[in-house]
């Protein structure tokens, strides 16, 4: 093995152990990272089937389905609603109404928050995202004095809202995928 080749392996060895070694709050930034990359392909999602089922077109479809998320879930509701979706979807479709209404307060809160590093009782310091509480401006005091309510995620449950969104998201792909087989069968 040549003397460059060494070299390269060797540097390949120390950037993988560098990157085995990041800091807890890294790693909370990059599960943060990746919530909000499938929060947006999510809320992509939503506009495409809207517009895959609906005739209006997707300018009035995003223009709906524009701004915050929670106006956002009931105007994808009302437009999947409108729209209609087969009876033998039709169960796919309600859970995905139900995991999007259970998805919604883990993403505000993680939306809407702040990271700290803490520690409860029987585990390491590290950081956690703690949601803002609306009209509770001691959220943060009861952070402070251990006490983990909905609003605080360590990095393993931002990872487990993360696989939420992606849930939700092959739902969606399956509800489409199912109304082009739907259609092309009709028309045969």
């Amino acid at each position: 093995m040549s003397k460059k080749s060494r070299r390269a392996q060797r540097r390949k060895r120390q950037r993988r152990s560098r990157r085995l070694k990041q800091a807890p709050i890294d790693l909370m930034n990059r599960a943060l990272g990746e919530f909000l990359t499938a929060c947006g392909e999510l809320e992509f999602k939503m506009i495409l089937f809207a517009d895959y089922i609906s005739e209006p077109g997707i300018e009035a479809i995003f223009d709906a389905l524009s701004g915050p998320f929670g106006p956002k879930i009931k105007a994808f509701k009302e437009w999947c609603e409108f729209s209609g979706v087969s009876d033998e979807r039709r169960p796919l479709l309600d859970n995905v109404y139900k995991k999007l209404d259970v998805l919604l307060p883990k993403r505000n809160f993680l939306v809407h928050g702040e990271t700290w590093d803490g520690q409860f009782s029987g585990k390491n310091k590290q950081p956690y995202r703690v949601g803002i509480i609306k009209k509770d401006l001691e959220y943060m005091d009861k952070f402070d004095r251990g006490e983990h309510g909905d609003n605080v995620f360590s990095i393993d449950q931002v990872c487990a809202v993360t696989r939420d969104c992606r849930d939700i998201i092959a739902d969606i792909d399956v509800l489409r995928n199912a109304r082009q087989v739907d259609e092309e069968a009709n028309a045969a």
